[in-house]
């Protein structure tokens, strides 16, 4: 069962944080939700690494993982506002800025990974960032996050059968809630942070997110929790898209 979804992040910078004025030795606040053996963590103290390399140590980050400075949406709130400097989150939190950043959960939007890239680094693309750039957000990169899984405790997913009646974690997108109620499964929208122990009080069934994420966050030690063979792949956000998965 393909439902054929990209997560990606959206690797965002409030409008301020790379003014001219601004770039004299700084420590740019970066923050997100995974932990520190999350390849995303992985990939931001990399991309910290060449950030000081490039900018002969006129820049460097200070990183915030495991939701240090608030879920997602409180780090784009703090982005907004200017207390944080840089965020990354899955597209889903920026569609009450923009509507139309609801397109990337679409399911069965993408055939495969090379038509997800094809498309985000298009104008496609270029347009979903523009949006978000009256909103005081300046989107630096789309950061490929992977494809999506099922865990659940109940029984493998292996047709959209299999879901029927299946409370399931989801993020906020109202396109994501919906494609699950189209499946019969039961979408119950949850905070990251919370989804561990939902599934060890049984408050859900199952939850989806890339493998990455599955063992960097030890979901699978919540619960005897089967994979399924249910990718779908999702976005984060930035400029010029990275894969880190």
């Amino acid at each position: 069962m393909k439902l054929r979804s990209v997560t990606y992040a959206l690797f965002i910078a409030g409008l301020a944080a790379f003014s001219t004025s601004s770039l004299a030795a700084q420590s740019l606040r970066f923050g997100y939700e995974t932990s520190q053996t999350d390849s995303q963590h992985i990939a931001a103290k990399k991309f910290n690494d060449l950030l000081q390399e490039r900018t002969k140590g006129e820049l460097k980050l200070k990183l915030f993982p495991d939701s240090t400075l608030g879920n997602a949406q409180a780090m784009i709130s703090g982005v907004r506002g200017g207390t944080i400097d840089m965020e990354m989150s899955g597209s889903n939190n920026f569609a009450g800025l923009s509507p139309v950043m609801n397109l990337l959960d679409v399911p069965f939007l993408f055939r495969d990974t090379a038509h997800a890239h094809k498309t985000l680094d298009g104008k496609v693309g270029d347009d979903l960032k523009a949006s978000l750039e009256g909103k005081g957000l300046k989107v630096l990169a789309y950061w490929e996050n992977g494809w999506r899984d099922v865990t659940n405790s109940r029984a493998q997913v292996k047709t959209p059968a299999d879901l029927k009646g299946l409370k399931i974690r989801t993020n906020n997108s109202p396109m994501n809630i919906a494609a699950f109620k189209v499946f019969g499964a039961n979408p119950i929208p949850m905070p990251f942070a919370e989804v561990y122990t939902g599934l060890e009080t049984r408050t859900i069934d199952a939850q989806e997110h890339p493998i990455n994420v599955v063992w960097s966050a030890k979901i699978f030690r919540s619960a005897e929790v089967p994979f399924s063979d249910a990718p779908r792949l999702f976005p984060a956000s930035g400029g010029d898209q990275q894969s880190e998965a």
